[in-house]
């Protein structure tokens, strides 16, 4: 276990963690773990034991430093079906022999299910992530996020502890390809989805924010000193990935891992506002996607108003303003108005020593959900 005499350890313990949450079906074999994956699952029966062979089959001696935690959940007046497909999974679980140590954390019976308040895959996550914290060695151990529908490739942890253990990474995302399927419209969906998904991540770590990357909870990776600093995952029902992330960023550098290791469902279920299967079942319906697509100019924009911003440091506000209504058009001027930079500008010089130091505190503000606002508003 993390000593718990870390203060940062302890406070986050105290104050945000939810490991007491649900009831595992057994204690893990051992006291010290290198890396945990956790693994949400809702209504997974036919998909989690897929998952759990592709972790079986990993080529690496790490599977005996590595605990396995998939949290089955569901809320308390969920649907019948729903439930007993939780159960079906959980009593075939724990009868599974893997070749790595694995904990079935019930938060699905009617005494540990989630309640309407702390119900969804954001509290699912967390549930799972502040229990690992227990298990490792120290807060470089390793915290990996899949989804319960999800196949890794067999090289995973090898690839991912040498990137953490070697290379000295504290965040990252995994690059990943979704599952192909028989649907030839479902597919074209996917395909399409996914190169959105990438090439907008690409655009906006050129335009130099730290905000970068796709936001797909089962490519998330970090270490426990990074997940502890961050506050840990968020547990919103939905959209969970992108506030985690954004948190991390905040943090730390958001780094990736390029070799594509992570194979996500390509599924249309309906199952969370804004997920994959929102957003597949959406180009289905319309044969597009609503709010997804932002033209090259928008990104210009962005990358101009870092750009104003860091030749001003150490001006007053008066002249950021003159130079930005110069140089932005009106719509990203507007919107820094609007969104109140005139009240930060002035901390950001008191609260900094360097220029770097007020770019980092600029970041934290213009963070990646002012971003998308910014590329929602060019776009309209």
């Amino acid at each position: 276990m993390i000593n718990v005499k870390n203060k940062l350890f302890k406070k986050y313990f105290i104050k945000k963690s939810l490991h007491d949450l649900g009831v595992p079906h057994r204690l893990p074999n051992k006291n010290k773990y290198d890396i945990a994956i956790v693994i949400p699952c809702y209504n997974e029966f036919h998909f989690i034991f897929d998952t759990l062979e592709s972790i079986n089959t990993q080529k690496t001696h790490k599977l005996s430093t590595c605990l396995v935690i998939i949290v089955i959940n569901n809320f308390i007046n969920d649907k019948h079906d729903i439930i007993l497909n939780n159960k079906q999974t959980y009593d075939k679980l724990i009868l599974q022999k893997y070749k790595f140590d694995f904990v079935a954390i019930d938060c699905f019976t009617s005494d540990n299910a989630f309640n309407n308040k702390n119900r969804g895959v954001g509290t699912a996550r967390k549930v799972g992530m502040d229990f690992a914290l227990q298990y490792f060695q120290n807060e470089m151990g390793v915290l990996c996020c899949l989804d319960a529908d999800t196949i890794i490739d067999k090289n995973y942890l090898n690839v991912v502890y040498d990137h953490f253990c070697i290379k000295n990474f504290n965040a990252c995302t995994v690059n990943f390809k979704h599952q192909t399927s028989a649907d030839e419209k479902l597919n074209e969906a996917i395909i399409k989805y996914e190169k959105i998904l990438k090439e907008t991540a690409y655009k906006i770590k050129q335009t130099g924010s730290p905000y970068g990357y796709v936001s797909l909870g089962s490519t998330i990776v970090c270490n426990a000193k990074s997940y502890i600093s961050c506050g840990g995952m968020s547990s919103k029902q939905a959209t969970e990935d992108f506030y985690f992330l954004q948190s991390l960023a905040k943090y730390t550098k958001i780094k990736s891992i390029n070799e594509i290791l992570v194979f996500p469902s390509s599924r249309s279920e309906n199952r969370v506002y804004l997920g994959t299967g929102f957003r597949i079942n959406e180009y289905l319906q319309y044969n597009k996607f609503k709010n997804l697509n932002f033209n090259e100019q928008s990104f210009v924009e962005i990358k101009n108003i870092i750009s104003i911003v860091e030749k001003c440091y150490g001006l007053k506000f008066d002249n950021f303003l003159q130079k930005a209504k110069l140089l932005l058009n009106m719509e990203s001027y507007t919107f820094m108005i609007e969104k109140k930079i005139q009240n930060v500008w002035m901390k950001f010089h008191e609260n900094c020593s360097s220029k770097k130091q007020f770019m980092i505190f600029f970041h934290q503000w213009f963070d990646a959900l002012m971003i998308i606002q910014l590329l929602k508003k060019l776009n309209n």
